[in-house]
């Protein structure tokens, strides 16, 4: 007797365990499902979406020449505007030591 209700007691448990996962399968196919069909719904954005950014890609290769051009000008410009401060300044300070020589 002690046997069967022993039996009967894990029976049920295992029927208890089997229904909390098929629960769970459940909840994460409901899950799944609404995932799937978010995806299904963006697939043909996300493909324009592609589409633009490769057609921008191609617009910045044609750009990044120009672009490295003027940044490399502007670079220059600067390097040669600061050697004609530095000039200027030097040739300041060479009169003035030779002002104040024969002051």
């Amino acid at each position: 007797m002690i046997f069967y209700i022993l039996i009967s007691i894990v029976f049920i448990s295992e029927l208890i365990i089997i229904s909390a996962v098929i629960i769970h399968l459940n909840k994460w196919r409901r899950t799944l499902r609404n995932y799937n069909d978010f995806l299904e719904e963006v697939k043909p954005k996300v493909k324009d979406i592609a589409i633009i950014s490769r057609k921008l890609s191609e617009q910045f290769k044609e750009f990044a020449p120009i672009f490295a051009e003027q940044c490399r000008r502007i670079f220059t410009n600067i390097i040669l505007d600061q050697l004609k401060n530095v000039l200027g300044a030097l040739t300041f300070w060479l009169v003035k030591k030779e002002v104040e020589k024969h002051v």
